[in-house]
């Protein structure tokens, strides 16, 4: 018998799969339990993409011998080109805690846990594989990547100046280490890093430019002839939240009178207002006029701010869970304010142990998009041939393709609360397209028809557009809506929601986060919650920025609930809350408030 796998094992090195399975197969009619046989297959079915019976052959033979060490490796790899990448942890875990020697295991796990956003465990097993490979430059910088991504760059920043006084060639090291330098507030020593003379080959052109712009920066705020300001750092060049709100934060601040110097997130790049608007074009132009700082104030996520030198640092931010990770604490606890936009943010600060005097609570301003002011519906078919246009209840929900924004449960509600003849339609626009979107959407329908056992035809229709949307393109999305449903497990803030709601829609959210900074019963239909931790979509990994903490998950026979009132009721349970959003959240008061958060921080 043992030469037969042994020639089985050369015909698929040979690449004759088809023969070397066919062997192997023969061995196991004669011998279930051959567990050498077993291997072999497992490994041969792995190559022929026949992943469900590898995995049958594998899973079969660690049952019959647990030690069986390979197998289990051969085991976890499949697992995880299944997407089962929690089953592939436990696999790794209980060979690398029998054969703590082994380095490819220590490698895998260590990547693994990173992929899956434990960050602390994969640095203690990327440490390990450092130790077991200590002439490998490359095991250690991935440590560094590890351990900078939980928040522990000194800890980094040695390890990587380890590796380049072995290789001063090692680019990837270098670049690294500058971020890290950076996040650090060493803007002279990352320029320094990464400039000889001059850039080094592959430096980091980005990292160059911001460690001189620090230097400047840091500079003028020691000269007394320059102006007195702010310089506000935020990702202006991007289309996104916290864009967003810098632009009109800058816009507000300067109609009061305020001179600020703005920075973006490579530096001094040029940037695009959002809207049209002659005070932030203005602004646009002032990007680089010399200021005397007495403070930085970044609008970003803990781990993107970089210190500046002599200028205090101060952070606009927010986080969409009961408590923030641990590396967005340990950056936080060193910047000298947080400022966040509610009161459930500041909770899950202090929840991770911040200092409460140094975090303080200013909203942002609730204001109509001017896109929206002349949009109009665009001509779209639902799926079953009649135009959206003509159902009464039109439900929209604008959301990237994350587990966080609960499209699972939203199609869960749907297709429970709904049935084929209502007078309703869900208008969901997912993501920001790409060729894959529509599969993975399609995919999550289908585990929410087989979750529910219900079919989409039983439903009322689903509109799903995963195309990308221009801002115009957008705006005309909302002006089909009637209400606007959200199912999400945590928002720091949600534009969508706000923007639907000063055009009029009703608004059903979960009684969570944020909404309940800027919703109540009067105005939105609220959806009870409750905590628990924050898992992806029918599985038992977590979802990887939240890893290890919980969210909140709404109650979704309530939703139901609330959902067919509203179908069936549209007129009896409208609830209006534009006038309560723009009345009580203005962008003049924001920057009052804002200004007022910032008093006594610098000179």
């Amino acid at each position: 018998m043992g030469q037969d796998i042994a020639h089985a094992t050369e015909l698929y090195r040979a690449g004759r799969h088809d023969d070397a399975l066919a062997l192997v197969e023969q061995a196991l009619h004669e011998n279930a339990n051959d567990c050498a046989a077993l291997n072999l297959a497992g490994v041969i079915l792995y190559g022929m993409g026949r992943l469900d019976e590898a995995e049958g052959r594998l899973s079969r033979l660690v049952t019959l011998d647990p030690l069986f060490f390979q197998a289990r490796i051969n085991l976890a790899v499949i697992q995880q080109a299944k997407g089962a990448r929690m089953e592939a942890v436990a696999q790794f875990r209980m060979v690398a805690a029998l054969m703590p020697e082994r380095l490819e295991v220590q490698d895998r796990l260590g990547n693994l846990l990173h992929g899956l956003g434990d960050y602390a465990g994969a640095s203690r097993h990327l440490r390990r594989s450092a130790r077991l490979a200590p002439d490998d430059p490359d095991r250690r910088v991935l440590l560094s990547v590890s351990l900078m991504s939980n928040g522990e760059h000194a800890e980094a920043c040695a390890i990587l100046t380890g590796v380049l006084a072995q290789r001063p060639a090692h680019t990837d090291a270098r670049n690294h280490l500058s971020a890290c330098l950076l996040s650090l507030g060493h803007p002279d020593l990352a320029e320094q890093t990464l400039c000889d003379g001059g850039p080094m080959p592959g430096a980091d052109a980005d990292a160059i430019a911001r460690a001189r712009l620090y230097r400047r920066i840091a500079d003028e705020a020691g000269r007394p002839q320059l102006p007195d300001g702010l310089l506000v750092r935020a990702p202006f060049s991007v289309l996104s939240g916290y864009g967003d709100f810098a632009q009109h934060f800058v816009r507000s601040l300067m109609e009061r009178g305020q001179t600020l110097r703005l920075a973006g997130l490579k530096g001094e790049e040029s940037w695009r207002p959002s809207f049209a608007d002659p005070i932030l074009q203005a602004a646009s132009r002032r990007l680089a006029e010399p200021l005397r700082s007495r403070l930085a104030l970044s609008v970003l996520t803990p781990p993107l701010v970089e210190p500046i030198p002599g200028v205090p640092t101060v952070n606009y931010t927010m986080f969409e869970g009961p408590r923030i990770p641990d590396s967005w604490a340990v950056c936080s606890r060193e910047h000298d304010r947080v400022i966040v936009p509610t009161d459930s943010s500041r909770l899950a600060w202090i929840a991770a142990g911040h200092p409460e005097d140094r975090i303080h609570v200013c909203p942002p301003g609730i204001a109509p998009n001017p896109a929206d002011a002349g949009a109009m519906p665009p001509s779209i078919m639902g799926p079953r041939g009649r135009p959206v246009m003509d159902y009464r209840v039109r439900a929209l929900n604008i959301s990237d393709f994350v587990a966080r924004k609960n499209l699972d449960g939203l199609l869960r509600v749907w297709l429970r609360a709904t049935r084929a003849d209502d007078d309703a339609i869900l208008i969901l626009k997912v993501g920001k397209g790409g060729a894959s979107l529509a599969g993975e959407v399609r995919r999550l329908v289908e585990q929410g028809m087989r979750a529910t056992g219900r079919r989409v035809e039983e439903a009322a229709p689903i509109a799903l557009l995963t195309d990308r949307y221009d801002e115009q393109g957008i705006a005309s999305l909302y002006a089909m809506a009637t209400h606007y449903l959200s199912l999400s497990h945590g928002e720091g803030w949600d534009l969508p929601i706000t923007r639907a709601g000063c055009l009029g829609a009703g608004l059903i959210a979960p009684r969570h986060s944020a909404y309940t900074a800027y919703l109540n019963d009067d105005v939105a239909h609220l959806i009870p919650c409750t905590t628990g931790p924050a898992l992806m979509p029918y599985s038992n990994a977590y979802y990887p920025p939240f890893h290890g903490l919980d969210w909140w998950h709404p109650d979704e026979d309530a939703a139901a609930d609330i959902l067919a009132r509203v179908i069936r009721d549209p007129v009896g349970e409208r609830r209006d809350a534009a006038r309560h959003l723009m009345d009580s959240f203005t962008w003049d008061a924001a920057a009052s408030r804002l200004l007022d958060a910032l008093d006594g921080v610098g000179r």
